[in-house]
């Protein structure tokens, strides 16, 4: 693992083989997710319905989205589809959106 990370914002880093959440529930609490856990990335565009205002967590036991509270002002997430039993898409909300889904597609 690299200790410098690819791409670091107030929320999360990417390092080469993990991504950190520092906050995942509410403004505390860090959580890692190992890159070999991701299967899968896509985009989508977020709505009032699709979790836009979702500020963090769930509202089901597929969808995680990590604390954010910017979230009701972006238009698009990065949604990493694991091999989690719960929670098995995490909807990212970067800072930089296209240089992170571009820097995931490369490590996925």
């Amino acid at each position: 693992m690299s200790k410098t990370p690819l791409y670091n914002d107030k929320y999360i880093q990417i390092f080469d083989d993990k991504i950190r959440f520092k906050s995942w529930v509410l403004p505390w609490g860090k959580k890692d997710v190992k890159i070999s856990h991701i299967k899968k990335i896509s985009e989508r565009n977020i709505g009032l319905s699709s979790g836009r205002l979702r500020v963090s967590g769930t509202s089901n036991f597929r969808d995680w989205f990590h604390y954010d509270s910017s979230r009701p002002t972006k238009k698009k997430a990065i949604v990493l589809e694991t091999d989690f039993k719960i929670y098995k898409r995490l909807w990212v909300t970067p800072e930089k959106h296209d240089r992170v889904f571009s820097i995931l597609k490369k490590l996925v």
